[in-house]
């Protein structure tokens, strides 16, 4: 080797040592002097539940971490909503243990030193999930005293139906209840309803509502009741009605003889027609009756309706 080769090499090496040198600076700022640690609160989304099983116990929506690395990574990672997936496949029936450890936790923990996790675990409960065809049972309420309406012909479509569950809790049910609340106003006529099924929690019905058809039944009481006659139109003011009241015989329900806001609900109106000032003319009294009420008169009531004069 010639000597004049020796201060060629020399420069190299120097550089080599100073790339070296600023290679450990920098690791040693970002991953020694800059290291802190942080407290954070991870959502937690779970997955991969088995099919034959159904969650009755145990998920938590929130677990609170505390990491350790770089500033800037940490500064990055608090900046956003952490959104943690849970593997839930290998669970059984019953309790199963679900670690929330740096390892089942994901890659995304893995550029940070996982000091703590509370809670460091979950205890999932777990029951076989079933379906059960029972029964739709219907029951009775009344705001009245008893035996003062009844309901007859109740038919409920469909009268059975599916449900869906936790089997410790299915297995449980005999029939599934739907509640009919008499109202008083509808006595004497028939009823449609569609009622969502109640049923407890984590059950599902198939389908989730059913049909409801019934009469409601009262005895019956004649009574005799006045009404004042109301002007239909618009300009009610250029017109006036002989007689002003009417008495009328009606059939309602025995439990509403004397409940005066239901009795109130009869109206009775009258359309003027066309007509020249001083002018009258017989008009027809049409009726409103609520519901459960019979109008007992002919139905060809007349008033007389003039027009005033200026």
């Amino acid at each position: 080797m010639k000597s004049s080769d020796i201060p060629r090499r020399a420069p190299h090496l120097a550089s080599l040592l100073v790339a070296v040198l600023a290679a450990v600076s920098m690791w040693y700022v970002v991953s020694v002097r800059e290291r802190l640690e942080a407290q954070l609160e991870v959502t937690l989304d779970y997955y991969g539940i088995p099919a034959n099983l159904v969650i009755t116990d145990g998920l938590i929506n929130k677990a609170v971490v505390r990491l350790r690395g770089p500033e800037t990574l940490l500064r990055s990672v608090t900046q956003s909503k952490l959104i943690q997936a849970v593997n839930l496949s290998h669970i059984k029936k019953g309790v199963t243990m679900v670690p929330l450890t740096a390892e089942h936790l994901g890659p995304g923990f893995r550029a940070f030193e996982l000091i703590d996790v509370q809670p460091p675990r979950i205890a999932i409960t777990a029951d076989t999930l079933v379906e059960r065809a029972v029964p739709v049972r219907l029951t009775v309420d009344s705001p009245l005293r008893n035996g003062a309406l009844t309901v007859e012909n109740a038919r409920v479509d469909p009268a059975t139906v599916t449900l869906r569950g936790p089997e410790s809790v299915v297995e449980e049910i005999s029939h599934v209840p739907v509640t009919i609340m008499a109202d008083p106003t509808a006595a004497g006529s028939t009823v449609h309803q569609v009622i969502t099924l109640d049923t407890p929690s984590l059950v599902t019905a198939i389908p989730p509502t059913v049909k409801v058809q019934y009469s409601i039944t009262s005895g019956r009481t004649t009574v005799s009741q006045r009404c004042k006659v109301e002007i239909s139109a618009e300009n009610r003011r250029l017109y006036k009605v002989e007689p002003e009241e009417l008495t009328v015989l009606v059939e309602v329900p025995d439990a509403l003889v004397k409940n005066s806001r239901y009795l109130g609900q009869l109206e009775a109106t009258v359309s003027p027609p066309d007509l020249d000032e001083g002018e009258s003319r017989r008009v027809e009294v049409r009726f409103r009756l609520p519901e459960g009420m019979t109008l007992l008169n002919p139905g060809t009531e007349e008033v007389t309706v003039s027009r005033k004069k200026k």
